[in-house]
Parts: C-alpha cells; structure tokens; sequence
C-alpha cells in the first residue's frame, strides 16, 4: 500500500503538470494579446510566440491572491531588428503589453 511519503512525492511530481495543464489557455491570451497589439501598429511579431518570463503572487483589485505572470515575446518594425516586449496577466486576464522603444523605417 501507499504510505504518506509516497502520496507526497506523487503530488510534488504532478504539480508542475498540473500547472503547466492550467496555464496554457493563459498563454494563448497573452499570444493573442500580444499579436493584436502588434497588428494594431503594424509591426511583426516574430516566431509567432510568447514565452513566460516570471511568475509571481499579487492581489487583484478585490484583494484576492492570484499568480501575476509576465510573458516575452519578440518583434519588429522594420524586419531587421528584433526587440522584446512584454504582456503582464493577473489570474486569467491580461492586464498590459508594453514595448520598448523602437526603431521605424522613415517612409521618404
């Protein structure tokens, strides 16, 4: 039979999976936060991906604990430079993309 250490390591190996399982439909809002942004500029995002960059606790605007996570992603305005930027989600809802500044091609 199982004995408690067992039921322990059983549960500490399923939690990443479990984890990852349920933050996928996160990621996919953040991609598609991240691609309407950069449409809404007319810039290129690059490799068609976001990749999470950190994890953290933070309290939503009603007080409860939820994980804040901040996603990169890579782009370009000119289709010769990459530059990173960024989407920040609290629970399930994204809250921010941010770009740095960056370079645009003089159109004269």
């Amino acid at each position: 039979m199982f004995d408690l250490g067992d039921l322990l390591l059983v549960f500490i190996l399923t939690l990443p999976l479990i984890h990852w399982y349920q933050s996928q439909p996160i990621r996919d809002a953040a991609l598609k936060a991240a691609q309407s942004h950069c449409d809404s500029l007319d810039l290129q995002l690059l490799d068609n991906c976001v990749y999470q960059r950190r994890l953290w606790f933070k309290r939503d605007r009603s007080g409860y604990l939820r994980l804040w996570r901040a996603y990169m992603f890579e782009f370009s305005a000119t289709g010769q430079e990459r530059y990173r930027g960024q989407v920040s989600t609290l629970g399930r809802q994204v809250l921010a993309v941010n770009l740095p500044a960056y370079r645009i091609d003089d159109l004269h």
